[in-house]
C-alpha cells in the first residue's frame, strides 16, 4: 500500500511540471541557448553576464546592456552563427549599469521567480524572467491565460519593479 502511495505521488508530482511544449523542442531550445551563452563567455569581445539568451522553437531573443555597438553585433553573429536558430531578435541596448544595477536586477529577478515557484497557478518552468533596470519581463509558453495573468500580476506586485513586459505566450 504504502509503495502504491509512493508512486501516486510521484505520477502527480511530475504532472504538476509538466510542460506545454514537447520534450524535444524544450531540450532543443536549451541546447541552443547553452550554446549561444557558450561562445558568449568565450568571445573576447562579448561581456556574457550582461546578455540574457532565451530562445523558443529555435528563435533568439538577445536582451540586456552592452557597452560597443561592436559588441552588441559580435553578440549577434555569435548567436545567428549557431545550429538550430532560426531567427535572432536583437533587443541589446547600449550602455553601462554600475554594478549596483546589476544586483538589484539579479535580486528582483531572484524574487519574482522564487514568487512564481511559490504560487499553484503557474508552473514556474515555463516561464523565464529577466530583469533590465527594474524593468521586468516575462516570457515563455503556457497553457492557460490564468497562469500568465497570474504571473503578470505577481511580477507587478513585486517590490522594486519598476515595470513588467509580459511577453508569455498561451497555447
Amino acid at each position: 500500500m504504502l509503495k502504491k502511495l509512493v508512486v501516486g505521488a510521484a505520477v502527480a508530482a511530475l504532472a504538476g511540471c509538466a510542460t506545454s511544449r514537447p520534450i524535444d523542442q524544450q531540450s532543443s531550445d536549451a541546447v541552443i541557448t547553452s550554446k549561444i551563452e557558450s561562445k558568449l563567455a568565450a568571445d573576447p569581445e562579448t561581456e556574457s553576464y550582461e546578455i540574457d539568451v532565451d530562445t523558443l522553437n529555435g528563435a533568439v531573443k538577445l536582451r540586456g546592456i552592452v557597452e560597443t555597438a561592436a559588441e552588441r553585433n559580435e553578440a549577434v553573429r555569435l548567436a545567428r552563427e549557431t545550429e538550430g536558430v532560426r531567427s535572432v531578435d536583437n533587443q541589446l541596448k547600449l550602455g553601462d549599469l554600475t554594478a549596483e544595477e546589476n544586483v538589484t536586477d539579479a535580486w528582483l529577478v531572484t524574487k519574482v521567480k522564487s514568487q512564481l515557484a511559490a504560487d499553484p497557478d503557474v508552473n514556474s518552468f515555463n516561464i523565464d524572467v529577466d530583469a533590465l533596470d527594474g524593468q521586468v519581463t516575462l516570457s515563455g509558453v503556457v497553457t492557460r491565460a490564468l497562469a500568465s495573468a497570474e504571473a503578470e500580476r505577481i511580477a507587478r506586485t513585486t517590490d522594486g519593479v519598476k515595470s513588467v513586459r509580459n511577453e508569455i505566450r498561451v497555447r
